[in-house]
């Protein structure tokens, strides 16, 4: 949306710039064929130049550099306007996966079931309001500024748009009920109607009787220089510009011009032909005092008649005028430097990547940007929001840096001294202080602050929960002797307390928020699964069933570092009060069971994977569980890669079915496809952890 707005303001300022140059130069010379090319190649040079990426080949040290950035800085001044007003421009939003911007959907955390502390075999059964749904999770977006000018600009669109079509149904009306006779290569309309003759395309409009022959013959040498010289092609398209820009006054101008000029043109084709001046200019006059005119064509009493019998009456043009028209080459070379996208080679600004600031910076002065900002190679990432702003970082000369990304650019001023970044995020901003961080990503770098020593497991079938305020982590660890440690948000407590800790988190969210909250778990791989359970034990105690189990990333080499915090495997876990199904119950309800059982050391991950894939092969419809079994004593990390195991295959089923019924990928479908498909291989797994 943001973009579109900075194509509508590039044009506009294009459109203005060049009627400017029409008005300064041009729009007093007798030059007419010539004024109606500038005019028409001003209004395709405004839609297209801003549309434009150029290379432009600087040698170091050329005259020309400063003035070129001196103009990336211009555009970056009115970048950071449209910045402003919407906090969404120039973004570059980190992968999702297919998920909505809040994370994993209601029906992801759903999926997955958890068997419930009684430790039965078999699968769960909600009780109430587990099949019923909690609701999806609130977007959150607000109403902002942009949002209300692009609804204003829409409205004024469909408004001139509609009284455009409503023009051309007139005109047709106006044809289909007079008589209409072929004539030299135009079609006449004889109408009734006390309108000044007209043309429009190859229908001439004209009321035979209000003139005598002789006056008949000159209206007619007018009309027909409009159509032969295709001058309804040229109101057509202004006409379009005028609808696409009605809020530009220089619009309606440049319209205006090509219609006065559409008129000049065909009153020196009828002074050519040897038809009196004087009788001629009469005519006309006669004609703006007893006839209406109509608008989108080409009228022959066009007003202001003053200015055209100024023009018949004027001395042509001569070389001095010749001069003057090339003086609008400059401004054609301005729009050209000014609006078009544009890169630099072989100048400073394309010397190799900083190396020097290559890292994870983390944010020390108290101000409103970003946190942590990420560099890597010559590229620039940051976290405005939820969203990641990727931009070319490259050094424009000594303590300056220009950054660039599609429909954005802009330069600052930085200083490096030793592990600290000092620079202004824009013109008006003051300097910001980031210290260079001892690790490489987000997650880490949150593991660090809270003093957290946690090796963490990979994960490929992630989603990014990206609402901080519902997320609470719990993180489960060892210490130097085997003993388990439990965190609450970065916080040492017993495990006992974890449900109270809960509570007071959540207690101050709205009852929809509320039931979003998302408790992560932050688990050392070698933890045993007693100690996880233990804490998942205290959630349920609270009533707070959704969970996700963070990790690192596995797999996705483009997710952005700074996003490694907000990675988790979505599940769910069953109420306190959830139904447990016998293997048996499962079986006579028709359903099949496929049983992974992560104690057996008869396997390998391959073999478990194949597995899976034949069972969900052979089931004939949707009525299949996969169970997981495991003792206390086995290790987290090996628990969560079957589980990551376990989705992947599903998934894999799902997008081969989405490629076949709708050649698109399943995380690319819209949420009631997905749902469709969920339908056909449901996530219905269930586990079981053993006592001994």
């Amino acid at each position: 949306m943001v973009r579109f707005m900075i194509y509508l303001l590039e044009t506009g300022l294009c459109l203005s710039l060049l009627y400017l140059a029409f008005w300064l130069f041009l729009r007093r010379e007798t030059y007419f064929n010539f004024n109606r090319i500038f005019l028409v190649g001003s209004i395709a040079l405004t839609l297209t130049v801003p549309l434009l990426h150029l290379n432009l080949f600087i040698p170091q040290g050329s005259s020309l550099e400063d003035p070129v950035m001196g103009i990336l800085k211009f555009r970056n001044n009115y970048e950071e306007i449209i910045r402003m007003i919407d906090a969404d421009f120039g973004a570059e939003p980190g992968m999702r996966h297919g998920m909505e911007p809040s994370g994993a959907s209601e029906d992801e955390f759903g999926e997955g079931g958890m068997i419930p502390l009684e430790r039965s075999h078999g699968a769960f059964q909600n009780a109430g309001e587990m099949d019923s749904g909690i609701g999806k999770a609130r977007t959150g977006q607000s109403f902002s500024f942009s949002k209300i000018l692009l609804i204003i600009y829409i409205g004024g669109v469909i408004c001139f748009f509609t009284r455009f079509v409503y023009l051309v149904i007139r005109l047709y009306l106006l044809a289909k009920r007079n008589r209409v006779t072929r004539q030299d290569g135009f079609r006449m309309v004889e109408i009734e109607e006390d309108i000044s003759p007209f043309s429009f395309f190859r229908f001439l409009f004209i009321n035979k009787g209000s003139f005598n022959e002789s006056e008949l013959h000159n209206v007619l040498e007018h009309e027909k220089a409009h159509i032969r010289q295709k001058h309804s092609m040229d109101h057509l398209f202004v006409h379009g510009l005028a609808v696409f820009q009605w809020f530009n006054p220089f619009a309606w101008q440049m319209r205006k011009a090509l219609k006065t000029t559409h008129e000049y043109i065909a009153d020196r084709h009828v002074i050519n032909r040897g038809i009196e001046l004087f009788d001629y200019q009469s005519l006309l006059l006669k004609q703006v005092m007893g006839y209406h005119s109509v608008e989108l064509v080409n009228n022959f009493n066009l007003k202001p008649i003053k200015k055209r019998i100024a023009m018949m009456n004027k001395t042509r043009s001569g070389i001095p005028a010749k001069f003057k028209a090339m003086l609008v080459a400059p401004f054609a070379i301005l729009i050209f430097f000014l609006f078009a996208d544009f890169t630099l080679k072989g100048s400073s600004a394309q010397l190799d990547p900083i190396r020097e600031l290559d890292g994870l910076w983390i944010k020390q002065s108290e101000d409103n940007f970003s946190e942590k900002i990420y560099i890597e190679d010559g590229k620039f990432s940051y976290v405005e929001g939820t969203e990641i702003r990727h931009y070319d970082a490259r050094q424009i000369r000594e303590g300056e840096i220009a950054f660039k990304s599609p429909g954005s650019q802009w330069a600052t001023k930085y200083r490096l001294a030793g592990d600290e970044l000092i620079f202004s995020w824009n013109p008006w901003a003051e300097e910001s202080r980031y210290i260079r961080s001892k690790v490489s990503n987000s997650l880490d770098q949150m593991l660090l602050e809270n003093d957290m020593k946690l090796d963490l497991p990979a994960i490929s079938q992630y989603r990014l929960l990206e609402n901080e305020r519902l997320i609470y982590r719990i993180g489960i660890g060892l210490d130097q002797a085997g003993g388990t440690i439990f965190t609450f948000n970065g916080e040492r407590v017993p495990v006992k307390e974890i449900s109270w800790r809960v509570n007071r988190v959540v207690g101050d969210l709205s009852l929809p928020d509320m039931r979003q909250a998302t408790g992560v778990f932050l688990v050392d791989r070698n933890v045993p699964m007693s100690e996880v359970d233990k804490a998942r034990k205290e959630l349920r105690e609270a009533t707070m069933f959704r969970v996700a189990e963070g990790g690192y990333p596995h797999g996705d080499i483009e997710l952005s570092p700074l996003l490694y915090h907000s990675v988790a495997l979505p599940r769910m876990l069953p109420p306190k009060d959830a139904k447990v199904l016998e293997k048996e119950v499962v079986e006579e309800l028709g359903g099949s069971i496929h049983t992974i059982d992560l104690s057996a050391r008869n396997s390998t991950p391959r073999d478990v994977e194949m597995g899976i894939q034949q069972f969900i092969e052979c089931t004939s419809d949707n009525k299949y569980i996969i169970s997981l079994e495991y003792d206390e004593k086995i290790p987290y990390g090996q628990y969560v890669e079957t589980v990551d195991m376990i989705y992947n295959v599903i998934y894999s089923f799902r997008n081969k079915l989405a490629m076949e019924k709708y050649v698109v990928a399943y995380n690319k479908l819209g949420d009631e496809l997905q749902r469709e498909l969920r339908k056909v291989y449901p996530m219905a797994l269930s586990e079981t952890m053993r006592s001994k």
